[in-house]
């Protein structure tokens, strides 16, 4: 039997345990994917807890995605360059941890399904976390532009610190404020949130938004609700998706890491809107 899990702060509501059992049963696979929630403290243990137990893989969500990396034997290349991981390959229980990161392949995978190919495009990114440091270091390999606002000016630095030798011209990092966003959003093709639904609710927040266009597109990695940037977004353009099918691709990259095939995906998207 394949087992599996999710780990995060707060997975209560989480919906990779239906994709990926309906993964398992497009596949014909006899497995189980449970999800479990643990603080920062308890992490650690609990992966190496159930690496014991036989898990195959385990996927890690917010606020243990660099914690994951620095567990990991292995790296694969999104993790050594972005230090954030969302993806533990345990093998065998003896077996060294493969740490991955699946974020980017899943963000460009939605973003093509919002009519993006990110080849040549500038990308605004909001959000300095360990999703947003893994698909940035995707978007830039696949030749795209990306800013990035963050909440805190460390956040920013440390980005900067990290990606900025691999291609310079293609990346940058400031503080997010209304100015920043509004100047950088003129600019580019794209805008992607990368932090929590409620951080665009206050009024400061959503102001630099006026700078969409029609022809902008808006994905958003949190799912769920209708959000503030969601009704913010399509008063502007009605090119906004939610980060629904980002979990779907970004999940179904992690099952053909662990066990060599990709899953079909409608019964993942129908599994993901359907709720847990």
């Amino acid at each position: 039997m394949i087992r599996a899990a999710v780990l995060g702060a707060d997975v209560s509501k989480s919906r990779s345990p239906a994709i990926h059992n309906a993964a398992f049963e497009a596949l014909g696979v006899d497995g189980t994917y449970v999800a479990h929630s643990v603080d920062a403290a308890g992490f650690p243990a609990l992966v190496q807890q159930l690496r014991a137990d036989g898990h195959r893989y385990l996927n890690v969500t917010i606020p243990h995605k660099e914690a994951a990396a620095q567990l990991a034997a292995a790296q694969g290349p999104e993790v050594r360059a972005s230090g954030a991981a969302n993806t533990l390959l345990l093998a065998t229980p003896a077996a060294p941890i493969q740490a991955e990161n699946t974020d980017g392949a899943g963000l460009i995978a939605a973003l093509a399904d919002l009519g993006v190919a990110v080849a040549g495009k500038t990308i605004v990114m909001v959000g300095a976390g360990g999703a947003a440091a893994g698909a940035a270091e995707a978007l830039i390999r696949a030749d795209a532009t990306v800013l990035i606002l963050a909440r805190r000016a460390e956040a920013a630095i440390a980005l900067n610190d990290r990606l900025t030798p691999a291609k310079p011209k293609q990346f940058d990092a400031a503080v997010w404020t209304a100015d920043a966003l509004r100047i950088a959003i003129a600019k580019a093709d794209v805008l992607i949130s990368a932090v929590p639904a409620a951080a665009w609710a206050p009024d400061d927040a959503r102001a630099g938004l006026d700078a969409l266009r029609p022809s902008s597109a808006v994905l958003e990695m949190a799912y769920g609700s209708v959000t503030p940037l969601a009704e913010a977004t399509r008063a502007r353009t009605d090119r906004y998706a939610d980060g629904l099918g980002m979990l779907v691709h970004q999940a179904a990259r992690a099952i053909e890491l662990a066990l060599g095939v990709k899953p079909p995906l409608k019964p993942l998207f129908r599994a993901a809107r359907q709720g847990p």
